[in-house]
């Protein structure tokens, strides 16, 4: 053999080896999706250098929303723009973020944090999306702001949608009924003000199922005090203990193990709700913090749709003095005012707002009577 091709021979075995290991540690590691993609590019690349001071500018965008939340429009090689949200979210709530693309292949990187001590400015990051992944989801554990990035891969063009939306991250506790039930909520005064509802009260027929709203372990059945007819559901080992009360009848026996939707009673007003019409009271306890609000564990929530995809990526103002708001409503706080004919950036539109930035780099919402979409070439 030709000593050329012995060393191209062994360059590719080195080579080879090499992304055996890497694979290997990946296993391990668990690396995001930003920051496998990072390898590609040496710390001395301009456009990788650009890429990564856009998203740190971003960072400290001042953008709200509320969930759910849709969105739709394309990405520029001309002009490579983060989306960035900031979102109040609490605790029992699963967020998700979607992001669906033409083409497919076009990669997203989408990346959460958590803002520390109430500053926006200080964030903490909680979760990235996964190489060769278009979404994330994570579990809410405090109720706080949280800031939502979204960011292209560098120099492509494309369109997209976007899609953030919570779930609860329990299932319903009573059969065939949804939030309109539920008529009675945490911290209702009860006693003339001496208590306070730890819990929410979800009306239905009597004999009405009341089900698992998770997998776990029934840790105690029973008649007993104000609760009446009632069933304790432990969620894991260490997890939260579910509260069921007023039931009319108990199915479920001490230490069963149940899956999510299994029949544990059937509504009723066993105890002190004697007096009222048939409901489960369920609540929620965590370790030696008490009591919690259970409705966002169990509210049913809308996943968002986008009647039809925006494809500009340019547009013109309208009028002068248009309004630039931190939030597509009219009572998110107005950002600047727009001149006539000043021309914009548009990230994305939500409804009857498009999302933009100015040659000036502020971004903000505009009400779409304001904005004259500018076609492509």
């Amino acid at each position: 053999m030709k000593p050329l091709h012995l060393c191209f021979l062994c360059l590719i075995i080195i080579t080879s080896g090499c992304n055996q290991i890497q694979k290997a540690a990946d296993v391990v590691t668990k690396p995001s999706a930003r920051e496998v993609y990072a390898r590609e590019f040496s710390k001395e690349d301009s456009l990788f250098i650009s890429w990564n001071q856009t998203f740190d500018i971003a960072l400290q965008d001042s953008l709200q929303i509320t969930l759910p939340y849709s969105e739709s429009g394309v990405f520029t090689s001309e002009k490579q723009l983060v989306h960035s949200y900031n979102v109040q979210l609490v605790e029992g709530q699963r967020l998700f973020v979607e992001t669906t693309t033409s083409p497919d292949s076009l990669r997203v990187f989408i990346d959460l944090f958590q803002t520390v001590n109430d500053s926006i400015t200080e964030l903490k990051l909680l979760k990235s999306s996964e190489p060769d992944s278009q979404e994330l989801i994570h579990e809410i554990e405090e109720y706080t702001t949280y800031k939502i990035t979204v960011q292209p891969e560098i120099r492509v063009s494309g369109s997209y949608i976007l899609k953030i939306y919570t779930k609860p991250v329990y299932q319903f506790p009573v059969s065939g009924v949804d939030n309109s039930s539920i008529q009675s909520v945490w911290g209702d005064s009860r006693e003339g003000g001496k208590r306070f509802h730890e819990g929410v009260d979800i009306f239905a027929e009597r004999g009405t199922p009341v089900v698992a709203v998770t997998d776990g372990r029934i840790s105690s059945v029973g008649e007993r005090g104000k609760g009446g007819k009632q069933v304790w559901l432990r969620d894991g080992l260490f997890g939260k203990s579910l509260y069921y009360a007023h039931l009319d009848s108990i199915v479920a026996t001490n230490g069963l193990r149940v899956k999510t939707g299994d029949t544990l009673g059937f509504v009723g007003n066993s105890g002190n709700a004697v007096t009222t019409k048939p409901h489960l009271h369920f609540g929620i306890y965590k370790g030696y913090t008490g009591a919690v609000n259970p409705l966002p564990y169990i509210k049913m929530t809308e996943i968002p749709e986008v009647d039809s995809p925006f494809n500009e990526s340019k547009g013109t103002v309208l009028k002068n003095k248009s309004e630039l708001r931190s939030g597509p409503a009219t009572g998110f706080e107005q950002l600047a005012s727009l001149p006539k004919n000043d021309t914009v950036f548009i990230l994305g539109k939500h409804q009857n707002w498009y999302h933009i930035s100015t040659t000036t780099a502020i971004k903000g919402f505009i009400y779409t009577s304001l904005l004259s979409p500018v076609p492509s070439n």
